[in-house]
């Protein structure tokens, strides 16, 4: 009997060692340093050390590097991007989408405390960053790719650039836009994607975008058309393509002649780039500038002022418009052989007064190229010329539905 209660004691004695909660190892602090320089999170946001990998938020690091997150809160999805790749990882899965293609990932994201924590080492090195870890510091040092060796003669290579430029006969180009405007108490959020094929000579060029909006629900898309047969434009509100009269078509040609004269291009940059720097790298050039905003209102007065755009002077000094640019950085990557742009990636933060009214925009814009010298014409569709309204009929159709509407 005693030596049964014995038994008894020791069973009590290994379930409540079998059954006792299993804690999970401490997380250990870590540390971020970024091109020697430390990245200071907050402690309820501070990176940490688990199972031997390196997790930090979602926001805060990343945006140190470049590269842009966005998480969607249906699919519990993160979404980081940088110049040359696009990294899906959901909430708590081993596989991500890396450019579309699926990989294996060991450590999946995780959240703590209602906030998004993600694997380092995977992303920055998907990025082209350069990680080293101290184990006696507890610090991830990460280092941003070598830009290349730096050129010297940046006027000489202007002149080059706008000289290769003349080669250039037709191209297309991708462009996605996001963009908030903010004006007295409301704020505006836009994404913008636009599609467009061009011809130099004769300058010629089709153009998709859509538009989405939160406040109007849905997306908006328009076209356009600009050959020699003239310049159409399709409005999705009224579901009608305008044509517009011969004086805007004869302005935009004007504008565009004077756009693609070499000698005016490279006064042109001159006169609104600042920090140009342009680094040689095996393949490409990377050209890297800012805009100041006194050079950007000179050139925005020239072309407003233009005798070819027909634009009343008396108009715009009643307008009294100004520019205010608080950040313009545009990066071009550009084709080593060619000089013909790849990508380029802006990013600007400015001021617009019209008629005493502020409105401030954030603007990031990436895009992308191609198809060069491979497009030899633009058609309008005969549907659409036959289909179009005159300007003055359009105007006309917007003023009545406005009165309608009041």
């Amino acid at each position: 009997m005693k030596r049964i209660a014995i038994w008894m004691m020791l069973a009590v004695c290994f379930l409540m060692v079998v059954a006792a909660p299993v804690q999970a190892a401490p997380q250990t602090a870590v540390d971020i340093v970024i091109d020697g320089e430390e990245v200071i999170l907050p402690d309820s946001a501070a990176a940490f050390l688990e199972s031997n990998r390196t997790f930090v938020p979602v926001r805060g690091v990343f945006a140190h590097l470049g590269l842009e997150i966005k998480w969607d809160q249906d699919s519990q999805t993160a979404t980081i991007s940088g110049d040359d790749v696009t990294i899906d990882i959901k909430l708590g899965e081993s596989q991500v989408q890396v450019n579309g293609q699926a990989t294996a990932i060991d450590s999946p994201v995780m959240m703590k405390e209602s906030r998004l924590f993600i694997p380092l080492r995977f992303v920055v090195e998907q990025a082209g960053f350069e990680v080293k870890w101290n184990q006696e510091e507890h610090t991830v040092y990460l280092e941003t790719p070598a830009l290349g060796e730096e050129l010297t003669d940046t006027a000489a290579f202007l002149q080059e650039l706008i000289a290769a430029g003349q080669q250039l006969t037709s191209y297309s180009a991708e462009v996605d836009i996001e963009q908030a405007m903010s004006m007295a108490d409301e704020n505006i959020e836009m994404d913008m994607r636009m599609q467009m094929d061009m011809v130099t000579d004769p300058l010629s060029f089709y153009q998709h975008m859509t538009m989405e909006m939160e406040e109007l629900g849905e997306s908006v898309s328009s076209e356009a058309y600009f050959t020699e047969d003239g310049f159409y434009s399709y409005d999705s509100m009224f579901d009608q393509w305008i044509k517009y009269d011969e004086d805007m078509y004869e302005s935009m040609i004007g504008l565009s002649e004077t756009q693609l004269d070499p000698v005016a291009q490279f006064e042109l940059m001159e006169a609104y780039i600042e920090d140009l720097k342009v680094y040689e790298q095996e393949d490409t050039y990377e050209m890297h500038f800012n805009v100041s905003g006194e050079g950007f209102q000179e050139l925005l007065e020239l072309i407003l002022n233009m005798s070819e755009l027909g634009l009343d002077e008396e108009l715009l000094e009643d307008l009294n418009l100004a520019i205010h640019i608080d950040e313009m950085s545009i990066v071009t990557t550009l084709d080593k052989e060619t000089l013909f742009p790849l990508s380029e990636q802006m990013e600007s933060d400015l001021t617009i007064t019209v008629e005493g009214e502020e409105i401030a925009i954030r603007q990031k814009a990436d895009s992308t190229y191609s198809n060069f010298n491979s497009l030899s014409e633009i058609n309008i569709p005969q549907e659409v010329i036959d289909s179009a309204i005159t300007f003055d009929e359009y105007l006309e159709q917007i003023e009545m539905d406005y009165e309608e509407a009041m």
